[in-house]
């Protein structure tokens, strides 16, 4: 199989070398990944600057064509498909170094990612470790190769976001297939003044509302121990929503 890897944390991250080393047996390795960190660049990309794409040889997995990218995510996405590569079977998008879960998958440059992948009708997934500083990549690459062999096993499937807590895969309590989590963040940002005494902020990092303990969400069971599988879709529409509005203006005669 081909597949194509990117991530959001730049191409020398040990989560994404870690990817690499579990599907090398077998399959044909791409990397296409920002040359520096893209954390928090959602779906951006390049417009008005040009886009510089550097052939770079990763420590552990040197044999694997890689290209460090001067842009976005989605910018890697767009130039391996259109220029770097053959198109691939599947896309990898990770593993993130924190977590992906609920909410923050509007914001996610690992996300987005392999949104742009499945916008391109390849079949892509996102796979997080909800570590900033991981110790152990070992559930989330047991998360990648399930959601891989899900992808081809269902081919209604496109997208799946994958969270995994941060412990080896031995330890895994199992795989949880579940919704994505509701989270809402704290808006005011923190006020600083630098040495010239003016103003600057930093974005806030507390949460007014993560969701209940209970809840059957991604949060909830990567604290548990579990992997979570989320599928995802590319399209926005509220189709009940729609369909509700429509019947509306047929009961009012608006149509």
């Amino acid at each position: 199989m081909r597949i194509l890897f990117t991530n959001d944390d730049g191409v020398f991250s040990p989560g994404l070398l870690a990817l690499l080393q579990a599907f090398r047996e077998g399959n044909e390795l791409f990397v296409a990944a920002p040359d520096g960190e893209r954390s928090g660049a959602s779906h951006s990309f390049s417009m008005h600057v040009p886009l510089r794409a550097k052939e770079v040889h990763i420590p552990g997995a040197e044999d694997v064509p890689a290209y460090a990218i001067s842009g976005t995510p989605a910018d890697c996405v767009k130039l391996a498909y259109g220029n770097l590569f053959p198109r691939p079977d599947l896309l990898i998008s990770g593993i993130n170094l924190g977590a992906n879960r609920g909410t923050d998958i509007f914001y996610s440059g690992t996300v987005a990612a392999a949104m742009e992948g499945a916008l391109l009708s390849i079949p892509s997934v996102a796979v997080s470790n909800i570590a900033f500083r991981p110790s152990c990549f070992g559930a989330a690459v047991a998360g990648a190769r399930y959601a891989a062999d899900l992808l081809q096993k269902e081919k209604s499937c496109l997208l799946l976001n994958v969270n995994a807590p941060d412990i080896s895969a031995s330890e895994l309590k199992g795989i949880r297939v579940t919704p994505a989590g509701v989270q809402e963040y704290e808006a005011k940002y923190e006020e600083r003044i630098d040495t010239h005494g003016q103003k600057y902020y930093w974005i806030p990092s507390g949460r007014i509302f993560a969701g209940g303990i209970d809840d059957d969400n991604d949060e909830r069971w990567t604290n548990e121990g579990y992997v979570t599988v989320t599928p995802i879709v590319t399209n926005m529409t509220d189709t009940a929503l729609l369909q509700m509005l429509k019947q509306n203006q047929r009961d009012n005669n608006m149509l």
